[in-house]
Order: structure tokens, then C-alpha cells, then sequence
């Protein structure tokens, strides 16, 4: 890029190579930044998808992984209805039939969250030294090996660390996916490739479905369950592929302070013989990263953990809670008994190829609320999408939970098609668009159990009704509107404690203003200053 002056802002001098920072001056253009913005802004969704394409086939390819999790995470909770998987590991009941021991299933599933939640404290170091790319290929292979165990597994012990030891790579999976999604997308396409991360855990859980549905159907032995294990060999083959292919994020190479390969990777997500906009970007991306820098220019100097500290001060402390609270809001309001409806329309009377059968309509209906969502953030805020959900959803579980009432196998049938429509409504709001509150409310920088565990079945609808009461309490107080809002845009509106409600455009620059101004005073005074002390010298010394 040209290092001449006009329009140049600079990023922060000697910063030590151990950072996640620019380890020296780099010249942007500043007015090129700005209007690449602009730009963004006033593009259409289809000039956006023209000009993004290859943009977007990349970020497909990550989110990709989602699909591999969803499938393997839905497949452990889908097994305790199959006959067959119950006969290997289960034992025998009074009424001749086998069952897996409760404790078993809640171990299951719980181990793998367990390796989900070690495998999130890893990607922090590991995308770190790696980069998005890297520690997602590392991770696919780690996986593929990791297969084997439920595969081969003669007991159910086995089977429990296999899950446990394949849970790491999912947690990463679930961090890297939509970070590189939010990362390279503009602002047009930003909710789509970040919201895409649902529909591929909904595809995932289709695919799960259909493959117990199906092989238990084609086999009465274990054959029945071994084959869905093995299916995710080949997810993992053309996941391997697809990555391989695909560019790091450029704001991994810029925030290293490697512009070269920064602007090479934006080049490959780019539209192909356009040079200028490759430029727009990189200079974009500059901008972004160096407002952040501004915010605290001391950040450099600090060492691991007190750079963890800083996101629990400040801006940065409104907006990790954001985020994780998102997360939580997501996992608790309900969501979990989507995976468990074979389980649970067992308990409300059906027999397991009823409820498998029933079961089919959930992940249709998840898929068919994910797209419709895409077009419902066209028109509505992604506060309002979460808030609404949230309070349709309380009522929905409350359905849930009296439909246990209904006599007969009436119970199993009812709570069905209340579940089938709480997945319509989950995956409408909550599901794809708390994907895209956490990857873009926080700093660049740092970017269940069983119903019948408590006895209550189809009951336990009241109790995620009331978590999403809670929810909804929270979301209108703290959750702010991002929708059309850049990343850089919304580290002003959180430097300056905007309202959550207040959050939009107008406000980001009227405090862009603000500060543009204040640091015009700011060096004003510093140069007269400066005068002041050369005519001072001058003077002593005459």
C-alpha cells in the first residue's frame, strides 16, 4: 500500500511479537476505510452476494463443522430409542425389554458437553499460534481418530470417553465457526453467514434422524447404529477438503502485524480481478482493528492474563456478559428437549418407531424457521427477533407441558406438534440469531439433561417457560440492536455506554463526531503547547 500521508491513520509502535497486535506502524487509508464502509452499508443483498460469492463459499466451508457436531451430538441422544442400541448396552427390564441405565443417559451426552467446554477453553491459545485454518484441520483429524472408540466400543464405558474425547473438537468447532464467519463477511451478509451456523446444526440433526430412522429400518442388529458412527468419517473427509481450501481470516495476519499475507487472503475472498476491492477491505479491517487499539493503547503491554482481565472491565466487561449470557439464554430455554423427542414422546406413550418417526418433523420444521429467519432479520432487529422469540416460546413450552395431561398414546401425538412448532419458533429466533449477537457483539480481539431425569416428562415444558421469561426479562434490558451496525460502529457505541435500546448508526457517528472533535482539541493543545516551550528555550537561551 502507498505510505503516503494523505488520509493515513497509523496503527501502535513497538508492540512486542508476542501480541496479538500490529508488531509495527502501519499506514491505512483512512478515507478509503470510511467509504469501503459506506459502501457496505448501501450495498443490496444481491450485489452483495454477486460481488461475495467466493466469500461465501469459504465461511460455508467452515461452518461446515457445525453440521459433523450437530449430527454426532443429536446421534447420542437418538440411540436410546434405537432397540438394538439398547440390547448392546443397556440391561434387562421386568417387561423383557432392554434399556439403557438412566445414569448412562445422562452421562452420554453430558461427557461430550464436558469435552465441548474443554475444547472452548482451547481454541483461545490454539487459534492464537494457529489461526482459524490450522486448528480446524488439527481439530477434523484429531476427530476422525477419535470416531473410532464409539465405533469399535464393547461397552459403554468406552463409548462414554469416546464421547468425552470427541466433545473437544466440537467446542472448538463451535468457537472457530462463527468467528471466521464474522470476521470475513460484510455487513449485508454478516446475518446470513453467521445465522447459516443453526441451519447447519438443524441439518445436522436431519441427517441424524434420517440416519437411525433409516439404518434401523435396513438392520435389527448393531449394524444399526455402527454405520451412523461411521458416516462421520466422511463428513470429516470433505470437511478436510473444503478447509484446506479455503483462506485464514485476514484479521488473523493483520493483527500480527503481517500485512502481506493479510491482504493475499483477502485477495481469495474477494471477488476475482477485483484488486480495488481487495484494498477496501484490507484498509477496512485496518481501521476496524485500530479503533480498538485507540480504546486502550496499553493493551499491548500486557501480559495473558491481564489482557483476560480486561474483558471483565470497562466496555469489554458489558460486552463479554452480552455474550455469554446470549449463549446461555440460547442453551437454556428450552432447546434441549428438541434433541431428547424421541425420549420424550416415549414417555408420553408412543412406542420407539412412533416416536422416531414423529421425531423426522423436528429438524424440517428447524430448517424451515432458519431460512425464514434470514428473511425475517431483513425487516426486524435482531433484539426484537430475540425478545418476541423468547416470550412465543414460553407460551409454546406451557402447551408442552399440559399436553402430558391428554389421555393415552393422545399425550405422545400433542406433545409432538407443540415440540414440532416450539422448533419452528426456536429456530426462527433464538436458535440462528443468538449465533449472531455472539460473534458480533464482542471485541474483535478476543472473538443438557434429559427430561426424564427429573420425572417430569412432557412437564418440563413449565420449567423452560419460566427460563424463557427470565430471558426475555434480560434480553430487553441488556441485549443491543447490531443489525446494519459495523464492527467498527459498535466498538464506539460500547466505548461511550450507549443504551442497549439506542444502538443504530446515527448514534455511532454523532460520538464519532464527538471524538474526532475532542481529539482535535487535544492536539491543538499539544502544539501550542509545543510552541509555548520552543520560544521558552529560545528565550533562556538568548
Amino acid at each position: 500500500m502507498s505510505k503516503s500521508t494523505s488520509g493515513l491513520g497509523i496503527g501502535s509502535p513497538n508492540i512486542p511479537k508476542d501480541t496479538e497486535q500490529p508488531v509495527e506502524v502501519e499506514l491505512y487509508n483512512v478515507t478509503l476505510a470510511e467509504s469501503a464502509e459506506q459502501r457496505e452499508r448501501d450495498m443490496t443483498f444481491g450485489e452483495a452476494l454477486k460481488a461475495d460469492r467466493r466469500l461465501i463459499m469459504y465461511s460455508i466451508g467452515f461452518s461446515g463443522t457445525i453440521i459433523m457436531e450437530g449430527y454426532g451430538l443429536a446421534l447420542m441422544t437418538y440411540l436410546f430409542a434405537l432397540p438394538a442400541f439398547n440390547e448392546k448396552y443397556g440391561v434387562l427390564q421386568p417387561n423383557g425389554e432392554y434399556e439403557v441405565e438412566y445414569i448412562w443417559k445422562v452421562l452420554l451426552p453430558l461427557t461430550a458437553q464436558i469435552g465441548s467446554i474443554i475444547g472452548i477453553f482451547v481454541t483461545t491459545p490454539s487459534t492464537k499460534w494457529f489461526g482459524y485454518k490450522w486448528t480446524t484441520l488439527l481439530m477434523l483429524l484429531l476427530s476422525a481418530a477419535l470416531v473410532a472408540m464409539p465405533f469399535f466400543a464393547p461397552n459403554i464405558m468406552i463409548l462414554c470417553v469416546g464421547f468425552l474425547l470427541q466433545g473437544i473438537p466440537w467446542g472448538v468447532f463451535q468457537v472457530v465457526s462463527p468467528a471466521y464467519a464474522s470476521e470475513v463477511s460484510t455487513i449485508q451478509l454478516r446475518p446470513i453467514l453467521t445465522t447459516w451456523n443453526n441451519l447447519c446444526w438443524v441439518i445436522g440433526q436431519m441427517l441424524a434422524a434420517a440416519a437411525i430412522k433409516g439404518f434401523s429400518m435396513a438392520f435389527e442388529n448393531e449394524w444399526s447404529f455402527r454405520v451412523p458412527f461411521a458416516l462421520q468419517w466422511v463428513f470429516m473427509a470433505l470437511l478436510i477438503i473444503g478447509i484446506w481450501l479455503a483462506p485464514e481470516s485476514p484479521y488473523w495476519y493483520i493483527q500480527k502485524g503481517d500485512i502481506v499475507r493479510g491482504r493475499q487472503a483477502i485477495v481469495k475472498l474477494v471477488r476475482k480481478g477485483d484488486p480495488g476491492m481487495a484494498e477496501e477491505k484490507l484498509a477496512l479491517m485496518q481501521h476496524t482493528i485500530h479503533q480498538e487499539h485507540m480504546k486502550d493503547p496499553e493493551m499491548a503491554h500486557l501480559s495473558k492474563w491481564e489482557r483476560i482481565k480486561v474483558m471483565f472491565t470497562g466496555s469489554d466487561a458489558r460486552r463479554t456478559e452480552i455474550a455469554c449470557i446470549a449463549w446461555t439464554i440460547q442453551a437454556m430455554c428450552g432447546s434441549s428437549i428438541i434433541a431428547w423427542g424421541p425420549k420424550l414422546f416415549q414417555s408420553a406413550g408412543l412406542n420407539a418407531d412412533q416416536a422416531l418417526s414423529i421425531n423426522m418433523a423436528l429438524p424440517a420444521a428447524g430448517m424451515l424457521g432458519t431460512l425464514a429467519s434470514w428473511w425475517l432479520m431483513a425487516y426486524v432487529g435482531r433484539r426484537s427477533i430475540y425478545f418476541y422469540g423468547l416470550i412465543a416460546m414460553a407460551l409454546l413450552l406451557v402447551g408442552c407441558g399440559g399436553a402430558s395431561y391428554a389421555p393415552g398414546t393422545t399425550s405422545g401425538w400433542a406433545a409432538g406438534g407443540v415440540l414440532t412448532v416450539y422448533t419452528l419458533v426456536y429456530d426462527l429466533t433464538v436458535g440462528p440469531i443468538c449465533y449472531s449477537i455472539v460473534s458480533e457483539v464482542p471485541s474483535i480481539r478476543y472473538r443438557a439433561r434429559p427430561p426424564e431425569g427429573w420425572g417430569l416428562g412432557a412437564r418440563t415444558g413449565f420449567v423452560y417457560a419460566v427460563l424463557c421469561l427470565i430471558g426475555a426479562v434480560y434480553t430487553w434490558f441488556r441485549i443491543p440492536e447490531t443489525n446494519g451496525l459495523s464492527a467498527r460502529c459498535l466498538d464506539i457505541l460500547f466505548q461511550h455506554g450507549v443504551s442497549a435500546r439506542e444502538f443504530n448508526n446515527a448514534r455511532a457517528a454523532q460520538y464519532e463526531q464527538m471524538d474526532r472533535e475532542k481529539n482535535s482539541r487535544l492536539t491543538s493543545t499539544v502544539s501550542q503547547n509545543s510552541v509555548f516551550s520552543v520560544h521558552a528555550v529560545s528565550s533562556k537561551a538568548q
